[in-house]
């Protein structure tokens, strides 16, 4: 049996860069999945979902995915279809070949009735025997444009919904007569195997007999590849943080050619290393150390020697959003008191620029002010002398 992880997500989303969070769409079949599980957690975005021949046994964690649209869950072994009532986009879903029976195809439709869906396929189902099927699912889940791949017209909507009340009255019976049939099923099969427990004679295709026939298959598989590809099974060591002789090891597996940073800020020590913006950051692990610094990113390790001590849980670990350029500022334990009085000193002169700028700045305004009063003044003396020459002598 598989589980969803978020390993093998990363594995089925090679499409994608390996990238979860903007991932549209995923296929997951023939993975002897039992449970459908971390999609809602890693996957927010799904719009095509892919999860025929598995062994899923229950539709659960999907209310989540408010974006999906598409949803294949054919060849499992699910008998009630549910738990898609807050899938808000979904248009088609496949169940063909499953186990939906008339027991729970009440429940299915009170499902459906709360979604959008526009194609639904349950071709394969125990409920499909039932005559009446067709138009049991038809006459209530009004979104349904078509069925089972056959279009739903508007005349065999109607028609169907007018002996609704007629067909859940067979469906009683029919619901009695599938339970009958089931226990005697269960009581001709348990009569069977104390007759003969080891007999190989075919039997009954039920979700557990299912099941069985594909954890069977899963290992025979499982043994054949291990035989046939014995490298692929062996565990991958990732690179050791030190050497055979104790030393921490450098290196740079992944040519992301970090940078250290040792004199610029007498308090700290600055480690950047540029990462691809696209990058998932859960892909990245980072481990400060009093005396090195590792980053380890998909398996590969990125480590660097400190030439001196810091404060590693006091480090300050951040990526850029927009580059994807990986910071670590590591407090020194103890920090360099000459560059310290350099940089204190160049603050001080930078701080003193500054104030000399801001006076210069004010001198230049103030002296701007008074060439403008004295234009002001000029203007209005030529004004004032223009209105006496225009005014008649009176005499």
């Amino acid at each position: 049996m598989s589980r969803i992880t978020q390993e093998l997500l990363r594995k089925r989303a090679e499409h994608n860069e390996m990238m979860l969070t903007n991932l549209e769409e995923i296929s997951i079949h023939q993975e002897e999945i039992v449970k459908i599980e971390n999609l809602d957690v890693y996957c927010r975005h799904l719009k095509i979902l892919l999860l025929q021949n598995n062994i899923i046994e229950k539709m659960e964690n999907l209310n989540k995915l408010r974006e999906l649209e598409y949803l294949n869950l054919a060849l499992n072994n699910i008998r009630v279809i549910e738990g898609i009532e807050n899938c808000e986009s979904l248009m088609k879903l496949d169940m063909t070949v499953n186990f939906v029976d008339l027991q729970n195809i009440e429940k299915s439709v009170q499902c459906l009735q709360k979604c959008r869906l526009k194609e639904l396929y349950l071709t394969g189902n125990p409920c499909t025997d039932w005559q009446g099927y067709r138009d049991y699912i038809i006459s209530q889940v009004d979104s349904l444009h078509s069925l089972d791949g056959k279009e739903i017209t508007h005349t065999e909507r109607i028609k169907a919904k007018q002996i609704l009340g007629q067909l859940q009255k067979e469906l009683i019976y029919a619901i009695e007569e599938e339970k009958i049939k089931e226990e005697q099923r269960i009581h001709e099969e348990k009569i069977r195997k104390e007759l003969n427990p080891n007999s190989e004679d075919k039997v009954a295709y039920t979700p557990e007999t299912r099941k069985e026939m594909y954890l069977k298959q899963a290992k025979e598989k499982e043994e054949k590849e291990r035989q046939r590809n014995p490298e692929k099974f062996k565990e991958k060591k990732e690179t050791s943080i030190l050497m055979n002789d104790g030393k921490v090891r450098q290196c740079d597996e992944g040519g992301y050619k970090p940078y250290l940073n040792n004199w610029e800020d007498p308090e700290n020590v600055i480690f950047k290393m540029n990462i691809p913006k696209y990058l998932d950051t859960s892909l990245i692990q980072v481990n400060v150390n009093p005396t090195y610094v590792s980053v380890r990113i998909k398996g590969k390790l990125t480590q660097i020697r400190l030439d001196e001590e810091v404060f590693a849980e006091r480090s300050k670990i951040q990526r850029s959003e927009i580059t994807g350029e990986l910071v670590i500022m590591m407090p020194k334990v103890n920090p360099n008191e000459m560059l310290k009085q350099i940089a204190e000193r160049k603050k001080k002169e930078e701080q003193e620029k500054q104030q000399q700028q801001i006076k210069q700045q004010e001198l230049k305004q103030k002296q701007e002010r008074q060439n403008l009063d004295l234009l002001i003044q000029k203007a209005q003396a030529k004004l004032t002398q223009k209105i006496d020459d225009d005014i008649p002598d009176l005499e």
